[in-house]
C-alpha cells in the first residue's frame, strides 16, 4: 500500500513544533472556480431549478405591474380632483382654450394631458377596480414567492446532504499521513462550520439572487416604456452602485477568507486541548495552551471585525446612491407633470420604479459579502475533497515469477514422518 503525504498549509497545534506555531498568510481565494463547482454540485436539481426560475420570474412580471396599475389608481383621483375644480357642461377642449385666454397656460398644459371630465369628481368605482386588481396582482405574487422559497429550500438541503455524503466518504479514503498531519478540530470545522455556512449562503441568495435579476431587468424595460429620459437618469446611478460594491468587496474578501482560515484553527487548538487534557495537565503545559487559545481567539475577532465592517458598508452606501436617485426622479418627473409631457400617475409608477430598480441593486451588493464568505468556505471544503487520496488495494496482487527454496520433513528415529506436533 503507497500513501502520499499531501501539500498543505501549516497548522497550529499540538506537536513536535508545533505548540505554538502558526500558518502563514492565506493564498488568494479562487473566487470563480469555487463558484463552477458549487453550481456542479446543484446540477442534480436541475428540473427543480428551472421550475424555481419559472415561479421567480412569474412573481417577478406581477409585482413590476402592480406600480403601473396604481399610476391608473393615483390618475383616477388626481383627474377627478382637476375635473371638480373645472366648470360642468363644456368639453375639456374649451375647458382648456378658457385657461389659456385666463393666462394659466401652464394649468392649460397639464389639463389638456389628462384624461378629465370637467365637472366630474372622482369616479370611485373605477378606483376600486383598479384597486382590485391590485391586491389580486400582489396576492398571487407572494403565493408564488413561498412556492419559489420551499423549493429552493428543498433543493439547498439536497445539495448540502450530497455534500456532506462526499466528505464522509473522502475520509474514509485519506491516506493516515494527512488526517495526522491535520488537527482534528480543523478537518471537522470543514466538515461542519464550513458545509453549514455554504448551505445557508445557497438559501439565502439563490432565490434573492434570481427574484433581485429578474426585478432589475422587467423594471428597467418598464420605465423606458414610461419615459425614456427618466429611465436614463435612474442609470446614471448603476456605474456607481457597480463601482462601489467592488470596491467593498475588494477589500472584505481576504478578510472572509482569514474568518474561516481562524475559525478552524481555534476548533483545531479546542479540540485537541480538550482530547489532550490529561497531557496537558501532567506536562503543565496549561499556560501555553492558554496563551494558544487568545491567540487563536484574538485572530479570528480582529478578522470576523473587519470582514463584517468591510461588507457591512456596502447597504448604507447603496441606500445613499439609492435616495439620490429618488430625489433626481421626483424633481424631474415633477417638471415634465407641470409641463404636460408625462401624467402624475405615470410618475407615481416611475418612482415606485425606481426604488424597486434600486433596492434589488442594493440586495446583490449586499449579497457580495455573503457569497464571498460562502465561497471562502466551500473554497476549504473542496480543497479537503480533492486532497489526494489512499492507493487502493489491487485485485490481483503481485506474485514472484518462480519460487525458490527447500523444504526438509523431520522424521522419527525410526525414519516415520511426524504426523504431531
Amino acid at each position: 500500500m503507497t500513501t502520499q503525504a499531501p501539500a498543505r498549509r501549516p497548522q497550529p497545534g499540538l506537536g513536535p513544533g508545533r505548540m505554538m506555531g502558526g500558518g502563514p498568510a492565506e493564498k488568494a481565494l479562487d473566487f470563480g472556480g469555487t463558484l463552477r463547482k458549487l453550481m456542479r454540485l446543484l446540477r442534480p436539481e436541475r428540473a427543480m431549478l428551472i421550475v424555481i426560475l419559472v415561479l421567480g420570474a412569474t412573481g417577478v412580471a406581477l409585482t413590476v405591474a402592480g406600480p403601473k396599475i396604481l399610476g391608473q389608481a393615483t390618475d383616477l383621483i388626481f383627474n377627478g380632483i382637476i375635473g371638480a375644480q373645472l366648470p360642468a357642461g363644456v368639453s375639456k377642449e374649451q375647458a382648456v382654450a378658457g385657461l389659456r385666454a385666463g393666462g394659466q397656460d401652464t394649468f392649460a398644459d397639464m389639463v389638456a394631458s389628462m384624461s378629465v371630465v370637467p365637472g366630474r369628481g372622482i369616479d370611485f368605482t373605477a378606483l376600486a377596480q383598479v384597486l382590485g386588481w391590485v391586491l389580486a396582482l400582489y396576492l398571487v405574487a407572494a403565493v408564488l414567492g413561498i412556492m419559489q422559497f420551499r423549493l429552493t429550500t428543498v433543493v439547498v438541503q439536497r445539495a448540502a446532504a450530497r455534500l456532506r455524503g462526499r466528505i464522509e466518504d473522502k475520509l474514509a479514503r485519506l491516506p493516515l499521513s494527512y488526517l495526522d498531519g491535520q488537527p482534528r478540530g480543523e478537518i471537522l470545522s470543514r466538515a461542519t462550520n464550513d458545509t453549514d455556512n455554504i448551505a445557508q449562503t445557497l438559501q439565502q441568495t439563490m432565490s434573492q439572487l434570481i427574484s433581485s435579476v429578474l426585478t432589475v431587468v422587467g423594471v428597467l424595460v418598464v420605465m423606458f416604456w414610461i419615459s425614456p429620459v427618466l429611465a436614463l437618469i435612474a442609470l446614471v446611478t448603476v456605474p456607481v452602485s457597480v463601482y462601489v460594491t467592488a470596491a467593498v468587496g475588494k477589500r472584505a474578501q481576504p478578510q472572509f477568507i482569514k474568518q474561516w482560515s481562524s475559525t478552524g484553527k481555534l476548533n483545531g487548538h479546542i479540540e485537541e486541548m480538550y482530547g489532550g487534557h490529561t497531557l496537558v495537565k501532567v506536562f503543565g503545559r496549561q499556560k501555553e495552551a492558554a496563551q494558544a487559545f487568545e491567540e487563536h481567539n484574538q485572530a479570528l475577532f480582529a478578522s470576523g471585525f473587519r470582514a463584517q465592517f468591510i461588507s457591512g458598508v456596502i447597504q448604507p452606501a447603496m441606500m445613499f446612491i439609492g435616495n439620490l436617485n429618488y430625489v433626481l426622479v421626483a424633481v424631474v418627473g415633477g417638471l415634465k407633470v407641470a409641463s404636460g409631457s408625462i401624467s402624475l400617475g405615470d410618475v407615481q409608477a416611475f418612482v415606485q420604479y425606481s426604488r424597486q430598480f434600486s433596492q434589488p441593486l442594493t440586495q446583490l451588493a449586499g449579497m457580495a459579502g455573503l457569497v464571498q464568505s460562502g465561497a471562502a468556505s466551500a473554497e476549504r471544503v473542496f480543497e479537503l475533497l480533492e486532497a489526494p487520496e489512499q492507493s487502493a488495494e489491487p485485485a490481483e496482487p503481485a506474485r514472484p515469477a518462480a519460487v525458490r527454496g527447500a523444504w526438509r520433513s523431520r522424521t522419527c528415529p525410526s525414519g516415520t514422518p511426524r504426523t504431531g506436533r
